[in-house]
């Protein structure tokens, strides 16, 4: 069980340009992804909502926005701000530079990790963590330990996945995408619909309403592009949670799950949370496309169960205190 805590989080993504934009979005009705892009190509794609232009400055004017609205609600006085460590998890970092600018565009992770942090307003230590598509959970254990440690009070931890052509030719090399829409947990899915936010969490080790009772990864060695359609790495990644947690299967009273489309990972998604719970408690998917590739951040909620990480307002009843887990297997995609 840990001692760490969310101050804050803010969000840009598809759904809109902050997390309340995008509250609301998932209130109404569903985001309808764009086609004939020149991300996505003739794929559906989920954009951030502003305007087209270099990549480079794209992507800055979206990290100032989300760093506006979190250092807002985070309320810390200058200097603390300015002292912050800063995490960043993304599975591609700046490569969609290179969609523009060639070879000469690109830069290393950890440079665009300060781009970011820079952007943020923080100066204190930077990390850039890639896991493929749990980079963003990498980026939260790495923030917890430091809080465990007592090596930092706060951490500001970055998951981000921007526009770029390379994911989008890979996961459709990969068969993973869907051609029309994303439904998961739906007999008639057909894979997956890629998109691009950038979410953001201080993490802190002050008591707040919401804390991140237990952290869990796991490996799925079954496959280089899928699990195992039994779910058993992902049952033993979700045990791991809830003992961390010190949770019973009975305690737990919504899963938010992973599942984007794909017809083997959400069976084997399926197959676990069967395996573990007698009923099945209330559960939502996080969204109808893979909104941020690299894990992103945005919302307590989004770590809510052991069993996620989505975009929805958490439910009033339920308990105020979250495990997360991720199962990974050595490709591009997360179990």
């Amino acid at each position: 069980m840990t001692g760490a805590f969310v101050r804050a989080c803010a969000l840009a993504s598809a759904l809109g340009p902050d997390l309340e934009a995008a509250v609301e979005r998932l209130a109404g009705a569903p985001a309808v992804p764009a086609r004939n892009t020149k991300t996505g190509g003739a794929w559906p794609y989920f954009a951030i909502p502003v305007a087209e232009g270099d990549w480079r400055r794209r992507a800055e004017a979206i990290a100032r926005s989300v760093a506006e609205d979190l250092r807002r609600k985070a309320a810390l006085a200058p200097a603390q701000w300015a002292a912050l460590p800063c995490i960043v998890g993304s599975s591609s970092f700046s490569v969609g530079a290179w969609d523009e600018g060639g070879w000469a565009a690109l830069e290393p992770s950890f440079d665009f990790s300060l781009r970011l942090a820079k952007a943020f307003g923080v100066s204190g230590p930077v990390t850039a963590v890639s896991t493929t598509c749990t980079s963003g959970f990498a980026a939260l254990d790495i923030a917890l330990g430091l809080i465990a440690q007592g090596e930092a009070r706060e951490v500001l931890v970055l998951g981000v996945e921007l526009r770029n052509r390379l994911t989008v030719a890979g996961f459709a090399g990969l068969q993973l995408l869907s051609a029309t829409a994303a439904r998961p947990c739906d007999r008639g899915r057909d894979g997956l619909v890629l998109g691009e936010a950038l979410g953001a969490v201080l993490v802190s080790a002050v008591p707040a309403p919401w804390r991140i009772a237990s952290l869990a990864s796991g490996m799925d060695a079954a496959s280089v592009t899928g699990p195992s359609p039994d779910g058993t790495a992902t049952a033993k990644t979700m045990r791991a949670a809830m003992a961390g947690a010190r949770w019973e299967s009975a305690a737990v009273d919504l899963i938010k799950l992973q599942s984007g489309g794909g017809p083997l990972a959400d069976l084997a998604e399926a197959n676990a949370v069967r395996e573990l719970f007698s009923p099945v408690p209330r559960s939502v998917s996080r969204c109808s496309s893979r909104a941020s590739r690299a894990g992103a951040c945005p919302r307590p909620g989004d770590f809510q169960s052991p069993t996620t990480r989505s975009a929805s307002r958490p439910p009033a009843a339920t308990r105020k205190g979250c495990a997360a887990c991720c199962s990974t297997f050595p490709g591009s995609a997360e179990a």
